[in-house]
């Protein structure tokens, strides 16, 4: 008897990965256990894709290398749970960056250390430290204002402030985010056990600068619609944009996962 066939991977031009499973809350518990310290022996690089994401992984080397090296990957949106699905994934529901750090916040800190990076604003991301430190964390800030990523120095020097965190929200939307995020684990190598986890524009919603689409309608799967709505000038043209990527994508993958299914059944 055959074994069980592993989920087949999503296929684009710069990486090929597959969506973990896990929920939220399980992301959560591994990042902040109660009661007693995380288990994690080597630094980990989170990443949640959304259909944007996707689209970009088509044109960005470097965004491939970060995908690369991510050792766990979230879907952030309900097309990439559904491509997950079709590719085999026995995957429940999305696990935002959004919802991680909104899940996050309101965790015990028992002291723990974490870091933030981002918020559009200095008000979200000083806004966003108060609720963490609220809750008994220690926390390291920075906006990462423009330029602060192509300054070696500053970055060095943030990465020793944060060498014991536990977990590190890098919020600069994609692919800085994520570049940031490598930056920082290279400048550390060995001396970090820390998460960083790429989560978008959660700070900004966790500061209520930018407002979620209420639960209703994330249930839906119309996040995206009420996010349009909020922000038409930016984010009309970017989801009409994304779609042929992502349907490119779509197609890829599954022609790989169906060729690699005849391949099983012949060889």
């Amino acid at each position: 008897m055959n074994p069980p066939e592993a989920p087949r991977p999503i296929v684009t031009k710069y990486a090929v990965f597959r969506i973990s499973p896990r929920s939220e809350e399980e992301v959560v518990n591994s990042l902040a256990p109660q009661g007693r310290v995380s288990d994690a022996t080597r630094a980990q690089l989170v990443v949640t894709p959304n259909m944007h994401h996707i689209a970009m992984l088509q044109e960005s080397p470097e965004l491939g290398t970060a995908y690369a090296r991510a050792d766990t990957i979230l879907a952030d949106g309900w097309p990439v749970v559904r491509l997950a699905r079709r590719l085999g994934s026995d995957i429940r529901s999305r696990a935002t960056g959004a919802g991680i750090v909104s899940r996050l916040a309101t965790r015990a800190g028992e002291g723990r250390h974490i870091a933030i990076v981002g918020g559009s604003t200095l008000a979200a991301n000083e806004r966003a430290k108060h609720i963490f430190e609220q809750q008994g964390w220690r926390v390291t800030a920075t906006q990462a204002p423009v330029g602060w990523s192509s300054d070696e120095r500053e970055v060095a020097a943030f990465a020793r402030r944060i060498q014991d965190a536990s977990v590190v929200l890098v919020a600069l939307g994609t692919p800085k985010q994520e570049l940031v995020a490598m930056q920082l684990m290279n400048h550390l190598r060995e001396q970090t056990r820390a998460s960083f986890l790429c989560v978008g524009a959660s700070i900004d919603f966790l500061a209520t600068e930018t407002r979620r689409a209420p639960i209703w309608v994330q249930r839906l799967g119309m996040e995206w619609a009420h996010r349009i709505l909020s922000e038409p000038s930016r984010l009309a043209r970017r989801y009409l944009n994304d779609i042929g990527p992502f349907l490119r994508v779509w197609r890829d993958s599954t022609r790989h996962a169906h060729a690699a299914a005849r391949r099983r059944e012949f060889g």
